[in-house]
């Protein structure tokens, strides 16, 4: 069902297994005629049955599922205890499926990508297995083998790629412990050596909590980078909905908006 290409997706930042939030979301998707909701990561957190369910009722009711890579906030221990089906998916709900990382599918001709993980700067808070995972951040043969594997018009990403500004991070991160702020940039770079190397036109990704659009000049590239907010925002800070013939447009595009993108 995740496969099958659809004519119009939604893409969603982080929800943080809020369920009224994640509900809404899906709700708002669905009156755009979105059939495919592709989240950005920070999904599950727990991952509790009453979240999963409600998130699959709705989405049952509109006929839509919902694939997510995984972000930082995650029970790793709990989600990677359901195993890969042959199609490549992990299957939480008949709806609610996890896309691992580096997985690999086309909606027409456009080739797509998904590469969860993210450094969690708050780390030195929390409680290891508790309320962080070690598993959490991208490790250097999952970004080798997934930079290998050929190139792709469109990136679904939790981080983002070094080499880009976010609007606001820095405010955000400014009483970060410098340590943590280096390690946070150090997956930044790994990520930066999957997008050299694939290529992509476009990337979405979640984390920052920010919704902004802006260039990635690379070499002999250029993509074009969403990011999008957290639950508790406005939904069109949240997500974006577009044609699924548009995800790898800007392949031959030379334009970029480097303002606030009007919702799509």
């Amino acid at each position: 069902m995740f496969f099958t290409a659809p004519q119009r997706i939604a893409i969603a930042g982080d929800w943080h297994a809020n369920t009224d939030y994640g509900v809404a979301a899906i709700e708002h998707a669905a009156k755009r005629d979105a059939t495919v909701l592709l989240h950005l990561g920070d999904f599950g957190y727990n991952f509790t049955d009453s979240y999963l369910d409600a998130l699959d009722a709705v989405l049952r009711r509109h006929a839509m599922v919902l694939g997510f890579v995984d972000g930082n906030h995650e029970n790793f221990d709990r989600l990677l205890e359901v195993p890969v089906a042959a199609d490549g998916l992990r299957c939480l709900r008949q709806r609610v499926v996890h896309l691992p990382r580096g997985l690999r599918w086309r909606w027409g001709h456009t080739r797509c990508l998904g590469g969860g993980g993210a450094y969690s700067i708050d780390r030195f808070l929390r409680t290891p297995h508790k309320s962080w995972w070690p598993q959490e951040t991208m490790t250097k043969p999952q970004a080798l083998a997934i930079a290998a594997s050929g190139p792709a018009d469109a990136m679904f990403c939790h981080d983002c790629p070094s080499g880009v500004e976010v609007p606001g991070a820095a405010f955000d991160r400014f009483y970060c412990p410098a340590d943590e702020l280096r390690r946070c940039e150090q997956h930044r770079v790994l990520l930066r050596t999957i997008v050299d190397a694939v290529q992509p036109a476009r990337l979405w990704h979640g984390h920052f909590h920010h919704r902004y659009r802006t260039l990635l000049h690379g070499q002999g590239y250029c993509t074009v980078v969403d990011g999008l907010g957290k639950n508790g925002d406005p939904i069109d800070n949240n997500m974006v909905v577009i044609n699924v013939e548009d995800v790898g447009y800007h392949r031959f595009a030379a334009v970029a908006d480097h303002h606030r993108p009007r919702s799509a």
